[in-house]
Formats: C-alpha cells, structure tokens, sequence
C-alpha cells in the first residue's frame, strides 16, 4: 500500500517541531503551538497523555526529513573542509 504524499512542504519551522516531536524531548509548552496544529492536521502527530507523538506517517515524514550536517556523516563537514584549504592554500597573502 503506497502512503499519499504530505500535500504540501512543511516549512522549517514545521520540520524543526517534527524533529522535537519525534525525539521527545520538548515540553508542548516549548514548542510553537501553529506548527502543533498544522501537523495534527495532516495527520503527522496525535496528542498522548505524554504530549504528542508521531503517527506512523508522522515517523515516514520525520526519516524523510534532511539530516544536520552533525547527524549526516563527516562528508559534509570533509568536503567543506577540503574546499576551505582548497582556497586559502590559492588564495595570495
């Protein structure tokens, strides 16, 4: 069974509210209460006695979402290194 896709882009903020959602570690309170309401609207999050949890399309969302360069892997980080010895090795003094 294929999942419809989420019918519009969650903007950052929403993206950012997922991200607490997911890893539990924000009060309600903490978090913007218009993004609660979007993703409770597209199904992405259901409230729990514990605050809010991610539905199964939720979680599909969520591991689609890009990672931060921290949670990525060293590539990002080595090649923007590479890049910056790159120039400042050509670059004149």
């Amino acid at each position: 069974m294929t999942v419809p896709p989420v019918p519009r882009v969650l903007t950052d903020n929403e993206q950012v509210t997922l991200r607490r959602v997911a890893f539990g570690q924000s009060e309600v309170r903490a978090m913007r209460a218009e993004d609660l309401v979007t993703l409770r609207s597209l199904k992405l999050i259901v409230d729990h006695r514990d605050g809010p949890q991610l539905t199964a399309r939720g979680r599909e969302v969520f591991e689609a979402l890009p990672r931060p360069a921290a949670q990525g892997g060293r590539e990002p980080l080595d090649s923007m290194l590479a890049d910056l010895s790159r120039i400042t090795k050509n670059s004149p003094r």
